[in-house]
């Protein structure tokens, strides 16, 4: 595969993705507009879809930079929060979805019992051995 190849990959990757945003936002739009009894103009939607594609472009951008900047090739929750900082709600809301997976997360290991740490189960044995034979001498 050449350079050429993976720039048509890359270009209908990213326009599937647009369309499914923008799909979703039409979707959206119509269900408010029902519950609401208005009319959404197509336009008015195109102009949301589009918004929508470029802040979350900008987002990812962001992101990628915060992961760099911490030298870590993967974003982190921590990243998402900075990144809604002057945002309160949604902040609020980042971190309710957080401690949700994270308990979420720590049920299974409670159940199933925690697993011993190894460096501190080896220096403790290590320990026991050397009062072993001091105790024997």
């Amino acid at each position: 595969m050449n350079v050429r190849d993976e720039n048509v990959d890359d270009l209908s990757y990213d326009q599937r993705l647009k369309a499914a945003v923008h799909y979703t936002v039409v979707r959206i739009c119509r269900e408010v507009g029902d519950d609401l009894d208005v009319s959404i103009n197509k336009q008015v939607m195109a102009c949301i879809a589009e918004t929508t594609w470029r802040q979350f472009d900008t987002y990812s951008h962001d992101l990628e930079m915060f992961a760099r900047h911490a030298k870590r090739s993967t974003v982190l929750p921590e990243d998402v929060k900075l990144l809604v900082r002057k945002s309160p709600k949604l902040l609020e809301h980042i971190n309710s979805l957080h401690r949700q997976l994270t308990a979420n997360k720590e049920e299974p290991s409670r159940k199933r019992g925690a697993r011993p740490n190894k460096k501190k189960s080896v220096a403790a044995a290590e320990a026991n051995y050397e009062t072993d034979e001091n105790s024997n001498m």
